[in-house]
């Protein structure tokens, strides 16, 4: 399970879309949902998904995204997640993944930083 996360987020700074979307597939079971603070809505549809997660190297060229940190309660996981800009700049997020038998990601849900208090 670990390895397909890693793999969903190196998809984000990959610019070849064929190569994208190859990650993904290997990532998210048939069945997923996908949604994050950026998007309109959930996500339920590979080429969507593909395209969606496509802006981010075409509008922050360079950048790169990586699971930080993982921790599990009975098959739930929570990433934290570093979305790194060319010029050094970061910023954490996370994500609470359910996935199947497979191990591949049926639901994510991500969140902008960390859920500190204010």
């Amino acid at each position: 399970m670990v390895d397909a996360l890693d793999a969903f987020f190196v998809a984000w700074g990959e610019t070849d879309a064929a190569k994208r979307l190859e990650a993904l597939k290997g990532a998210l079971a048939v069945d997923f949902t996908y949604s994050d603070p950026r998007s309109e809505a959930p996500i339920s549809d590979l080429d969507a998904l593909n395209g969606y997660v496509g802006m981010f190297s075409q509008y922050a060229p360079g950048a790169t995204a990586a699971v930080v940190n993982t921790s599990e309660t009975k098959g739930h996981y929570r990433l934290t997640v570093a979305f790194r800009m060319a010029d050094g700049k970061e910023q954490l997020g996370q994500y609470y993944v359910e996935h199947d038998a497979d191990g591949r990601a049926t639901r994510m849900i991500g969140f902008a930083g960390l859920g500190e208090p204010e």
